[in-house]
């Protein structure tokens, strides 16, 4: 018989995710990192690249606001 042993991390870096239909955008991009100011800056740079926004619509604080509330945790 055969035994294996598996190393169980016990504290797993929780991925956070944020998707830009979260922003009201029909887009199916999606943005993880380990955590909100991460995802967020992946989430700034796409508006800019994919969806003509300016560097004054993405640093808003309504941008900032729905990032902290609709960011969420994934494992």
């Amino acid at each position: 018989f055969v035994v294996y042993f598996l190393k169980i991390d016990p504290n797993p870096q929780t991925m956070k995710v944020l998707r830009c239909r979260d922003f009201g955008i029909d887009c199916p991009a999606e943005f993880r990192g380990g955590s909100v100011e991460e995802v967020l800056e992946k989430a700034k740079e796409h508006g800019v690249e994919h969806h003509g926004q300016t560097e004054e619509q993405v640093n808003s604080p309504e941008v900032r606001k729905i990032a902290e509330t609709k960011t969420r945790d994934e494992k």
